[in-house]
C-alpha cells in the first residue's frame, strides 16, 4: 500500500484561492493552497508536525505544516507526461525528530489529473511503510468530471507505474458511457503479468481517488496472478483523462501500481 498525501481542487474554495473559478476550470497547472484541516491526509501521518517534498530546484512540490494550518502543493513544477527526476523528502515528528532523505521522483502529469510516487524512502516514513510493499509516498491531483458523455465511447491510453522502473507499463482502458460501464489492461512487465482492469460500472462517489467526489470506479476486480482491486477516476471538463490505482502480489495485494490516460 502506498502512504498518500493527495492535493483536491476542493481545496481551493476551502482557502478562497479559486477565485471565481469553479472546480471545473481546475487544472494540474494549478496551485493547491490550502488549510491542513481540510486536506486529505492519511491517518498515519497524524505523528508529523511538517512533510515536505522538494524537487531538484529546490522547489515545493508539497509541503505540509500543521502549526501554521498549511498544505500547499504543486503539480506544476513536473513535466507533461511521464517524468523521472531527483528530490529530496523530509519530515518532523510532533516531538521534534527531524528525517530527511534523497529520492527519485517517479510522475504522470496530464492537463486534469496527475499522480506522482517516490522511491521507497529508507528513514523518512521508516515506521509507517509496509514492509512487504515497493511502494513509497505517492500523490495525487484530479479535476473530477462533472457531467459524463452522454453514448461515446472513449478509449484512453497511457502510463503505469510504480516506485519500480521495471515495472512500468502500457495502460488500455475502454469506457462505454451510453451503458456507464468500463474495462482494460495494464501489460505485463518486470514484477507483475498482464494486470486485466476487469469491467465494471461507471458511478459517482462521494470519495473517489484524491479524497474528491466524481465519477469512477471503486473496488473493481484487478486481475493477474492473484486478484486484487482498482480504483478510477475520471477527469476534465470532457472526460479527456482517467487515473487510478491497482493492487496487485501476494494477498492481500502488498503493492499497488499507479496509472493515468488520455484519450
Amino acid at each position: 500500500m502506498l502512504i498518500a498525501l493527495v492535493a483536491s481542487p476542493l481545496l481551493l474554495s476551502a482557502c478562497g484561492g479559486g477565485g471565481d473559478d469553479d472546480e471545473r476550470s481546475f487544472t494540474t497547472s494549478d496551485v493547491v493552497d490550502g488549510r491542513y484541516d481540510t486536506a486529505k491526509i492519511s491517518s498515519r501521518l497524524e505523528k508529523y508536525r511538517n512533510i515536505t517534498l522538494k524537487d531538484k530546484n529546490n522547489a515545493n512540490i508539497f509541503l505540509v505544516d500543521r502549526p501554521s494550518n498549511r498544505f500547499f502543493g504543486e503539480h506544476a513544477v513536473l513535466p507533461f507526461g511521464f517524468h523521472e527526476s531527483k528530490g529530496q523528502f523530509s519530515t518532523v515528528t510532533n516531538d521534534g525528530k527531524q528525517a530527511s532523505e534523497d529520492v527519485t521522483i517517479r510522475s504522470y502529469r496530464g492537463h486534469y489529473a496527475s499522480v506522482l510516487e517516490t522511491t521507497r524512502p529508507n528513514t523518512v516514513f521508516s515506521e509507517e511503510l509496509n514492509p512487504k510493499s515497493i511502494n513509497g509516498f505517492s500523490s495525487d491531483l484530479i479535476a473530477p468530471t462533472d457531467f459524463l458523455p452522454m453514448n461515446a465511447i472513449y478509449t484512453y491510453k497511457g502510463k503505469a507505474f510504480n516506485s519500480v522502473p521495471a515495472n512500468d507499463a502500457d495502460l488500455t482502458y475502454t469506457i462505454d458511457y451510453g451503458k456507464r460501464r468500463g474495462s482494460g489492461e495494464i501489460a505485463a512487465a518486470g514484477e507483475h503479468g498482464k494486470i486485466t482492469l476487469e469491467e465494471a460500472p461507471i458511478r459517482y462517489y462521494s470519495e473517489l481517488i484524491a479524497g474528491v467526489s466524481g465519477y469512477g470506479i471503486k473496488d473493481g476486480v484487478a486481475k493477474d496472478a492473484t486478484t486484487g482491486a482498482y480504483n478510477l477516476g475520471i477527469a476534465g471538463d470532457n472526460a479527456e483523462e482517467i487515473i487510478g490505482h491497482a493492487g496487485y502480489g501476494q494477498q492481500p495485494a502488498d503493492n499497488t501500481i499507479n496509472f493515468v490516460g488520455s484519450r
